[in-house]
């Protein structure tokens, strides 16, 4: 009886010790068999990641390259549209000043011309004696000459005004000048004291201005002065 109990003690021991060897072995083939197939799947991963990185890097680059190009193609035709704009504002700019320029050498180009043509006229006038209309064709030269700026000429026409026209004239017949030649030499002399910033001719107007206040009111009494 003790020897068949030993026996099976015995048979139960060697097939724990089988069991668990058994066991053993089963969790290494286990974890063995895990960890190739991590091995495996990992280097499938990286593989896969080695070679799908570049190619999205790649992508993105151009895709942000495109973008850029664009952005910069817009920003430069911005720029460009402004600068157009800018030359053709300097551009316009520049002609209309060379047209204004111009324009006003062609004005004081023909008021030159002018104030000689109506000079000669008044002397030949007050040649012939034609006193009124004679002063009238001075003061018009007198005006064009300030027009172009001729200065010189405008002073020996306002001395000549006021040493040769008046003294032969009444305020009567200067007068009559505004409504028969719409002549009027208070305007002028107060056009050209207001444009006579350097004072120039502040004498002359003076003088002027003198000289028609002594003058005789009407023809009549101018008949009477000369008489006398």
């Amino acid at each position: 009886m003790i020897d068949t109990i030993k026996t099976v003690n015995q048979a139960i021991e060697r097939a724990s010790v089988n069991d668990g060897i058994d066991l053993i072995n089963k969790v290494d083939s286990f974890y063995n068999s895990a960890w190739d197939k991590l091995i495996i799947v990992g280097s499938v991963a990286f593989g896969v990641i080695g070679i799908l990185v570049p190619f999205v890097i790649q992508w993105y680059q151009k895709k942000n390259l495109k973008i850029n190009e664009e952005l910069l193609k817009k920003y430069l035709e911005g720029q460009i549209l402004i600068l157009k704009s800018e030359v053709l504002s300097e551009v316009s700019k520049a002609i209309d000043n060379k047209i204004e320029s111009f324009d006003k050498k062609i004005v004081k180009m023909n008021a030159s011309i002018n104030a000689k043509a109506f000079h000669l006229q008044a002397r030949s006038l007050f040649n012939s004696k034609l006193y009124p209309k004679a002063l009238a064709d001075f003061i018009v030269s007198a005006e064009e000459f300030l027009i172009c700026e001729d200065f010189k000429n405008l002073q020996s026409v306002l001395q000549v005004i006021q040493d040769s026209c008046l003294p032969k004239l009444s305020m009567e017949e200067i007068n009559d000048l505004s409504i028969s030649d719409n002549i009027d030499i208070n305007n002028f002399l107060n056009d050209l004291e207001t444009k006579d910033d350097k004072g120039i001719f502040t004498k002359i107007i003076r003088d002027i201005r003198l000289k028609l206040s002594k003058l005789p009111k009407t023809t009549k009494d101018k008949i009477v002065d000369n008489l006398m």
